[in-house]
């Protein structure tokens, strides 16, 4: 593509890590860069290609983006051996900022982060300033009794005629079948599980740190066999905390957690790009004004929405 330029980066103490750095090709870059890398262990080019799409279309409105693998993950390897795998993603978070800023002289970034990777950037950003926005989606929920049993029942109803529910039937199959391996976690990688009750206790001790250094914060959350969304749903009790207020809450019922669907992407590149382009430009761009109503995506390039 003419607007953009990609170069491929080993990075971080011995060249451990492996990511890709665009930029816009025929303008001066915005003084934001967006950091992209991994949905639990899928490759940094993000589920459906969505992270390689998202970095054309923030490319094309002036922003430079850097997608990697965390160390030990896709074609990185292991950065440390901290047996914490926060600590290891943190790590992993700043070696690529040290990279885009060493590149690019840029000094501030914008995290997307996707599922597993929501806590990683929450927790880079608790510690490392260079963060002032995070894009996050699908990360931590906490319905409450009437919104879990809604769901319990929605689902029931919903997943045989999901078109993903015969791709995960078979593998819940193979999961249980005697002597099968695919439950193992990666040694030291993806191990680490908290209760949920600790979850939300470090979900909002860390949320109002973030909010009280007045980091920008975008929470997505997928309409996965969701199907509503009533008053912030996702957040539970903490949706009437008053640190909340300030974030912007978007529950996307047409986007799924692997954004399968032409549409789910289009949509999904709209709100992240949008959100993205604006913080990292650092005003409020003509396209955010003239956003289309919830459900009605943008034109975005079909090499770009195509799975």
């Amino acid at each position: 593509m003419n607007d953009l330029m990609q170069t491929p980066h080993r990075f971080g103490p011995g060249d451990a890590l492996m990511g890709m750095l665009t930029v816009p090709a025929q303008q001066v870059p915005a003084p934001v860069a967006c950091l992209m890398f991994n949905m639990g262990a899928n490759h940094r080019v993000g589920p459906r290609r969505i992270n390689v799409k998202l970095a054309h279309v923030l490319a094309a409105r002036g922003v430079s983006s850097l997608r990697f693998d965390l160390g030990g993950v896709g074609d990185s390897d292991a950065l440390d051996t901290g047996p914490d795998l926060q600590t290891r993603a943190v790590h992993s978070l700043q070696a690529a900022m040290d990279l885009a800023q060493g590149v690019l002289g840029i000094r501030q970034f914008a995290v997307v982060a996707m599922c597993s990777g929501v806590e990683h950037a929450m927790s880079a950003a608790a510690v490392d300033a260079r963060l002032v926005a995070l894009s996050l989606f699908d990360g931590f929920a906490f319905p409450q009794r009437r919104t879990r049993w809604e769901l319990t029942v929605r689902r029931a109803l919903a997943v045989p005629m999901h078109p993903s529910f015969p791709g995960k039937a078979r593998r819940w199959v193979l999961r249980h079948l005697p002597g099968s391996t695919a439950t193992r976690p990666l040694p030291g990688y993806f191990a680490d599980r908290r209760p949920p009750d600790v979850n939300a206790i470090w979900f909002e001790a860390t949320m109002k740190r973030l909010v009280e250094r007045e980091v920008a914060v975008q929470l997505l959350y997928s309409g996965s066999l969701h199907v509503r969304d009533r008053d912030r749903d996702q957040l539970g009790a903490l949706c009437r905390e008053p640190f909340m207020q300030g974030l912007q809450y978007e529950f996307m019922r047409d986007v799924d957690h692997t954004v399968c669907t032409v549409k789910g992407q289009q949509l999904f590149l709209q709100s992240v790009g949008d959100w993205v382009a604006e913080h990292c430009l650092a005003t409020s761009s003509p396209q955010r004004h003239s956003r289309p109503a919830a459900g009605t995506p943008r034109a975005i390039p079909a090499t770009l929405a195509a799975p």
